[in-house]
């Protein structure tokens, strides 16, 4: 065990390397120079079980107004047999150009009917038109006009499910509580603070700085016998929710880790710039900070050579859609499949994609965003089927918030409860866990109350520390202290000795 002051100096001749790094402007050199010498010194002498495991955050930046992406559609066997006559008056109508501008519903009649889920008898669902969308022969053409492919045939295929009316909270709300100020996420309907509570899984504080993510790869870094890349893998840039104590995110692009220009080439004015970078790397320096800046880049450099060789290998056969988002799911898919050569046994990555701050224009800018998220996964998954691991990788989106059931008459605003998806690692997929209020007009749970705080702004009733503890357990961590120590609140809504998981999402 190191001493606070062995920590504390480690800690400042890395940040002192850090900052000489700009001469290099490479982000995966400062990426490994953090895990080089953090992740070699201090992994966690935890292990994760045998067998790979990978999990994908695929976080939605803005808000996404994810009524409009799961819709509840009439059904006279239901309890509630106007649910979307409901849904669409919370909405204020479908916008139809004439007769009511800015109404925010979806046309019934719009929607892609999907299975009914089991686990909610009697109820009907339908998605955004959009996620019914698999990816392009070419830029232009859909192979099926959005019918029936995409994360709409993952979720009827039971490769995929929703977790309803979840959000980020310190413990269990009611209306009451909410009204009191009892307990709640500093910042709330901020974006700057949800994100950074869907992150960091401690939406009490703002002082906390690693992730549930990072977390949970302190704990399990020791399952992967390849120090020169971290087990956290992000193709878009640094993120709270990837980095911990002792790991921090190995930073990637669509065409993979950074590479030193003319480094890796062979032409002789190539060579004569590589062996000179050779001879300023070897040289030997009295200074211990100036050394180990100069082997840690030199390591850097041989190690994101070592990871594109290795990933570059990687044959995928799965049809990728040339936007930006599906070709991202490409190189995780990539980087997955190089998991053996790479010596990782668990892989934590992160994706992005912003465009949901939705004040104005939420219906245009849905008819995008909902075609991406539906080609992206569908292709991944099929790569993962095509790689034999699809029981082996579970991917979850993740979003700020919600949005306002009620229109602000061109789109919606900051809200707080809403719905994400979860796919593959073996899922009770077709099904929707937590609880979709039953009337969308007069959302009242049999256990909170009355969750609209006005404007459709809805009290969550699931917690992200109960989804993201069912994700930290099913990737390897496997005894409450350290449950506790990934999810400092999971005691206000779990207990690891409870028998049954927090959701039950896995089969």
């Amino acid at each position: 065990m190191k001493t606070s002051a062995e920590i504390a100096s480690r800690r400042s001749i890395l940040k002192a390397a850090a900052a000489g790094c700009g001469m290099m402007t490479q982000a995966s050199l400062v990426s490994t120079l953090l895990n080089l010498q953090a992740t070699k010194a201090a992994v966690a002498a935890g292990g994760g079980g045998g067998g790979y495991k990978a999990m994908v955050c695929l976080f939605l930046f803005g808000g996404n107004d994810s009524y409009n992406m799961l819709v509840p559609r009439n059904n006279a066997s239901s309890s509630n047999s106007t649910e979307y006559d409901d849904y669409a008056s919370s909405r204020g109508g479908y916008d139809d150009t004439v007769n009511n501008p800015g109404g925010m519903a979806l046309q019934e009649s719009s929607l892609l009917a999907i299975n009914d889920p089991s686990n909610l008898s009697g109820r009907s669902f339908g998605l955004h038109p959009g996620l019914g969308h698999d990816a392009r022969d070419n830029t232009s053409t859909d192979v099926n006009n959005g019918v029936n492919g995409g994360v709409a045939k993952l979720y009827n295929d039971g490769n995929l499910s929703f977790i309803a009316n979840i959000g980020s909270l310190v413990e269990p709300t009611t209306r009451t509580s909410y009204d009191n100020r009892s307990n709640l996420p500093l910042g709330l309907f901020s974006h700057a603070d949800l994100q950074r509570h869907w992150m960091t899984g401690a939406p009490h504080t703002r002082s906390q700085i690693t992730g549930w993510g990072g977390r949970m790869a302190d704990l399990l870094a020791s399952s992967n016998q390849n120090p020169n890349v971290s087990m956290n893998v992000s193709i878009n840039g640094v993120n709270m929710f990837q980095n911990g104590d002792n790991v921090t995110p190995y930073i990637i692009g669509q065409n993979g880790a950074t590479e030193v220009s003319y480094y890796n080439t062979n032409s002789r004015q190539n060579r004569i710039f590589k062996k000179s970078m050779d001879n300023m790397l070897n040289q030997t320096y009295s200074n211990l900070l100036a050394k180990t800046f100069t082997e840690t880049n030199r390591n850097s450099i041989d190690a994101a050579i070592d990871f594109n060789d290795k990933v570059d290998n990687v044959t995928i056969n799965a049809k990728f859609d040339p936007d930006t988002l599906s070709q991202r799911f490409k190189k995780i898919s990539q980087v997955i499949g190089a998991s053996s050569t790479l010596q990782q046994n668990r892989q934590v990555f992160f994706i992005s994609l912003g465009g949901f701050d939705n004040h104005a224009n939420l219906i245009e800018a849905q008819e995008g965003l909902m075609p991406q998220i539906s080609r992206a996964l569908g292709s991944f998954h099929a790569a993962m089927t095509e790689l034999g691991c699809e029981d082996d990788v579970v991917t979850f989106t993740a979003s700020d918030f919600a949005r306002t059931l009620g229109t602000n008459g061109a789109g919606t605003d900051h809200a707080w409860g809403g719905q994400q998806l979860v796919m593959g690692g073996g899922i009770d997929g077709g099904k929707i866990f937590g609880d979709f209020p039953l009337s969308l007009t007069s959302p009242i749970d049999p256990t909170y109350g009355n969750l609209d705080l006005g404007r459709g702004r809805l009290i969550p009733t699931t917690s992200v520390d109960e989804l993201a503890a069912e994700l930290a357990m099913w990737f390897g961590v496997d005894n409450a202290a350290d449950l506790e120590l990934v999810l400092p609140n999971i005691g206000s809504f779990y207990s690891y000795n409870a028998g049954t998981p927090p959701l039950g999402i896995f089969s």
